[in-house]
């Protein structure tokens, strides 16, 4: 078997697998997506360029800098290099350029079958609160939550470790196989995931989720027509038939339900004060942001980053990080609006949910879900752009 064949079948395997495990394992989604990008290595396609290259490259450069002029020095390098899932986007991108045409669609099915197990599961979870993870001995305790006001329920996690990460997953990987749905990318066999996905994320009791899936039925409609006006019925039946999962979602807009939230982004506007242009440094906010709490609320537990992306990259950041971290959403926007992939709604459906989701929690630092996001902007944006004209 020559170099190149043999680079076709590590693609294809690691690939195959990274988008099984999207919903199911970290370690998996790692390791496969690992084998991938040894594909790629050993055979790299013709053309690398791709819609997305300057603008993630030019946000990593710019968060590497800011890390290294950070007055507080920089993180520790697990949190320094929290911008390592868009690596991802790359080898989904460069990888599907080395095999036929065909292959996206392949390994949405494969993306498909991982969420519908992570469903069925997520759905046993909210009855039973079982943790089949800790049940096959990988995991030293049983990760359980209780549902949001539903009392003797739990809130479904999947195979991960918290139900806001599953809910996150799930609503970015739902969207991207509606959009795919909707412009017959794939199979309707894909449909029985979608509608298991939908269910699990209603017991999720994850209400940015919620959200998200609102937004991308909007895109979707937007772009393939008012005939998938049913996505939109069927999301919001989500928030009609399950009394514990109505209540939850009106929660969303209530502003004394969500002074948490408040109480951050009052934070976070204090720290982008102190640091106005050049931030405090990639990865840096939850080494920073405990003296600005302590000021307020010494007891105050939510001690992450500010509950919104755009808040938190520029005080991280400053004005150049959050026009580079804009300038990424943009560039993705854009190619997908032009592009006549078949792919391009449900990338564009995902892009619009994790955006939605953004606007309360902190998804960029969240390496499970950015997997999800890159991997539906990846197959998407894998086809080979044309050679440039001579003269």
């Amino acid at each position: 078997m020559d170099r190149r064949k043999t680079a076709c079948v590590l693609v294809a395997a690691g690939l195959l697998g990274h988008a099984f495990f999207l919903s199911v394992s970290i370690a998996g989604m790692q390791i496969a997506l690992a084998v991938a990008a040894l594909g790629v290595l050993l055979a790299p396609p013709a053309r690398l360029r791709t819609p997305l290259a300057a603008p993630l490259i030019a946000f990593i450069v710019l968060a590497v800098i800011s890390d290294l002029i950070s007055p507080f020095g920089p993180p520790p390098l697990a949190f320094a290099t929290l911008w390592r899932s868009a690596l991802g986007y790359f080898v989904v991108a460069l990888g599907l350029r080395s095999l036929p045409e065909g292959w996206p669609e392949r390994l949405l099915l494969a993306a498909a079958a991982g969420l519908a197990l992570a469903a069925i599961v997520g759905l046993l979870q909210y009855r039973t609160g079982v943790d089949p993870v800790h049940a096959l001995g990988l995991r030293p305790e049983a990760a359980m939550v209780q549902a949001p006001g539903v009392p003797d329920r739990f809130g479904a996690m999947g195979f991960f470790t918290s139900r806001l990460t599953f809910g996150h997953s799930a609503a970015i990987l739902v969207s991207l196989l509606a959009g795919a749905l909707a412009t017959r990318a794939v199979p309707w066999v894909a449909a029985v995931s979608v509608a298991l996905g939908l269910a699990a994320v209603a017991v999720t009791f994850d209400r940015a989720a919620y959200l998200a899936l609102c937004v991308a039925a909007a895109a979707i409609v937007l772009r393939a027509g008012r005939r998938f006006a049913w996505l939109a019925l069927a999301i919001a039946a989500l928030a009609a038939l399950h009394p514990g999962v109505r209540g939850r979602f009106a929660t969303a807009f209530s502003s004394a339900a969500n002074a948490d939230r408040l109480f951050i982004w009052s934070r976070a506007t204090e720290i982008i004060a102190d640091h106005p242009l050049r931030g405090i440094g990639f990865g840096n906010y939850q080494r920073v942001a405990g003296a600005y709490y302590d000021r307020v609320d010494r007891a105050f537990p939510m001690r992450t980053w500010a509950h919104n992306l755009e808040l938190s990259t520029l005080a991280e950041m400053g004005p150049l990080g959050l026009l580079a971290m804009l300038w990424i959403w943009i560039a993705a926007a854009l190619a997908l609006f032009r592009s006549r992939d078949r792919l391009a709604t449900g990338a564009l459906a995902a892009l619009a949910a994790f955006l939605a989701i953004t606007q309360t929690h902190d998804l960029f630092y969240d390496t499970k879900v950015m997997y999800a996001l890159w991997f539906a902007l990846g197959t998407a944006l894998s086809r080979a752009p044309p050679p440039a004209r001579a003269g």
